[in-house]
């Protein structure tokens, strides 16, 4: 496990034998004036998610409905969906709403059994932990890719300039869903400077959008904002330095804390939080 914390020199931030970068040395509160000014400032749904539809109107506004019926708790996990009776809340024909069932049923949203019909997916701590692990390790990659490439364009360290100011104009102030919205277009950033899309569409199929409706159950985003400015403004400033160890260590350290707070552990505000590796 890399460990890597403010108290920490650069010597001891180490994976396995290896020393690892200088993302120690970036001052975290290093803000860069920038003329360019990137369209990411849209932080309703992803585009990414946008795949899911069909191109059929009705189809559409039934996949719209449950899945805005999950982010404002309309819909809850378990809750059975019933066709015909959906049908007839949006005026549309049955078939629209079963093909959107199913379309969920494939993204992991919905549960279908025989017996039971369709259901809600439900989620409890360790799943919901599993698919962070999972997400996360998408995140790393994309951190560093994005270093490797920041040089390839002039306007990269601009645009994850950015990305990095949504993320501390919202943190503290977005609950749950919302601010994670936000977390979604900085990586979508950093996976474009890293001319990797293939990220983008790794994330939507991994069904970020609704095991990430669990995620605020188990962290209670606006009370760590402090927190997930730190962490993220360490990934952007190797990232911006073009130091691809540094930036995957940084988001590996990222990646520990927000395990360690979706398994119970509250980080003090104001406190370094540290990461302590096995012996």
């Amino acid at each position: 496990m890399i460990i890597l914390s403010p108290e920490l020199s650069v010597d001891q931030v180490i994976d396995g034998a290896s020393s690892m970068s200088k993302v120690e040395s970036y001052n975290i509160d290093h803000r860069l004036d920038v003329a360019y000014m990137s369209s990411i400032t849209d932080i309703s749904f992803p585009d990414i998610f946008e795949t899911l539809n069909t191109g059929r109107d009705s189809s559409d506004r039934v996949l719209q409905t449950i899945i805005e019926g999950l982010l404002e708790g309309r819909y809850q996990p378990g809750e059975r969906v019933v066709a015909r009776q959906l049908a007839e809340e949006l005026d549309v024909s049955i078939v629209p709403v079963r093909e959107a069932i199913h379309i969920l049923a494939g993204e992991g949203v919905i549960d279908l059994t025989a017996r039971k019909g369709a259901r809600i997916r439900s989620m409890d701590r360790e799943e919901v932990g599993n698919w962070w692990k999972i997400q996360g390790s998408i995140g790393k990659l994309g951190a560093g890719c994005a270093a490797r490439c920041i040089n390839l364009k002039e306007e990269n360290v601009a645009r994850v300039h950015d990305a990095m100011d949504m993320i501390r104009e919202n943190a503290g102030q977005l609950d749950g869903f919302e601010f994670l919205m936000v977390l979604v277009r900085y990586h979508m950033v950093l996976h474009e400077v890293a001319e990797m899309p293939e990220l983008n569409e790794a994330v939507r199929r991994l069904g970020f959008f609704f095991w990430a409706i669990f995620f605020p159950q188990y962290i209670a985003v606006r009370d760590y904002g402090e927190f997930y400015i730190r962490n993220h403004q360490r990934v952007t400033d190797a990232i911006v330095n073009g130091d691809p160890a540094g930036a995957e260590a940084a988001y590996q350290y990222h990646i520990d804390w927000t395990n360690a707070v979706i398994g119970g552990e509250r980080p003090t505000p104001g406190q370094p939080w540290v990461a302590v590796g096995p012996a």
